[in-house]
């Protein structure tokens, strides 16, 4: 199962440490990101979401198709 087949899967809104736990990141890059628009998010009073189905089209639109280089 991808990552995007997981967050489509939630049926609410999502909370910077749900977004942080999945894509394994700390909660303060989450908050980084979201300032600098580099990931969806909602501002909802003075909390951030996000919504479940632009999260999994996000990630889907971060994929790469080529393979990763590794240095001998």
């Amino acid at each position: 199962m991808t990552l995007a087949e997981i967050v489509e899967g939630k049926k609410e809104a999502l909370r910077v440490t749900e977004i942080a736990e999945i894509l394994d990141v700390s909660i303060k890059k989450i908050y980084r990101m979201t300032a600098r628009g580099q990931i969806p998010s909602l501002k909802i009073s003075s909390s951030i979401r996000f919504d479940p189905q632009e999260i999994a089209a996000w990630l889907r639109s971060q994929a790469t198709t080529s393979p990763v280089r590794r240095s001998r």
